[in-house]
């Protein structure tokens, strides 16, 4: 057999291969793959999970167990790609990913799955092609994608009290999306309180509030929508001077995401509806 005869059945072949790929990955198949080991929690990841979540520590024996089953189907199923030399990828795989289960633990729907296919880390600043501009992370809901750089993610979890975390920031734009695509209940809930939140933004009062406070970063104040991502990470951090400074704006965020912080002498503890 000549060579263009060989190539006449292979070109077909190889359009028709990278078509199935590219539909593969387009309408979230990738996420349903049943040959996709599910590998469980080591006991040295469990630890890393405690040194990096305060919050994991206040966890009942069955809030945990349900934590460890959404992180290990997040980790297995959700596309992981890392560019240039980035270190540590089965830490970073580890950590986003109980990042948004923990952001999301009081929600029944957790796996993002109208939002979000894939996570691209980078090791430092990169250049978005799109946007034409350098970046240190974003959340492009057209391609369900999260791309972030990892010195800064990992910059997010030196400081636990300091509301800046680039991972917790773009996962609060890709749940924000997820929900207003839901038409559960919860989703319908969640749209609720974004509105609320929304009237909230748009009061003179509120902004005096704000500015006098600095408790949120300037940059929630661009937009509604880097707002709920600031709230977000204040949320998780500082719930306890959040709670104390914006109670209205606390129980907005704790209706949305079905989860509360209650504080005693002995510090906080936290609980969903979905615990028991």
């Amino acid at each position: 057999m000549q060579f263009w005869d060989v190539l006449k059945y292979l070109a077909p072949a190889c359009i028709i291969g990278h078509a199935f790929y590219l539909i593969y990955y387009a309408i979230d198949l990738y996420q349903f793959n049943p040959f996709v080991k599910l590998k469980p929690l080591s006991e040295g990841e469990e630890d890393f999970l405690a040194d990096n979540f305060p919050i994991y520590k206040e966890f009942s024996p069955q809030m945990k167990a349900k934590c460890h089953e959404r992180i290990i189907w997040f980790r297995s199923k959700k596309h992981f790609v890392f560019y240039g030399n980035t270190d540590r990828s089965e830490d970073l795989k580890l950590l986003l990913s109980a990042t948004i289960v923990i952001m999301t633990l009081g929600l029944r729907q957790y796996r993002m799955m109208r939002s979000l296919i894939r996570i691209i880390v980078y090791p430092s600043q990169y250049y978005s092609k799109i946007n034409r501009r350098n970046h240190l992370g974003e959340y492009n809901p057209n391609f369900k994608t999260i791309i972030l750089s990892a010195d800064k993610i990992w910059e997010g979890f030196e400081d636990l009290m300091d509301n800046k975390n680039l991972a917790m920031h773009e996962f609060a734009h890709a749940l924000s999306y997820e929900m207003n695509k839901n038409n559960s209940w919860q989703g319908r809930k969640f749209r609720v309180g974004l509105r609320r939140i929304e009237k909230l933004f748009g009061e003179e009062d509120f902004n005096v509030k704000l500015a006098a406070s600095q408790y949120f970063r300037e940059y929630g104040l661009t937009n509604l929508q880097e707002f709920f991502s600031v709230a977000v990470e204040n949320y998780f951090e500082t719930p306890a001077i959040f709670k104390n400074d914006f109670p209205e704006l606390f129980e907005e965020l704790q209706v949305m995401l079905n989860m509360d912080f209650h504080f005693n002498k002995e510090g906080r503890t936290f609980r969903t509806s979905l615990e028991s």
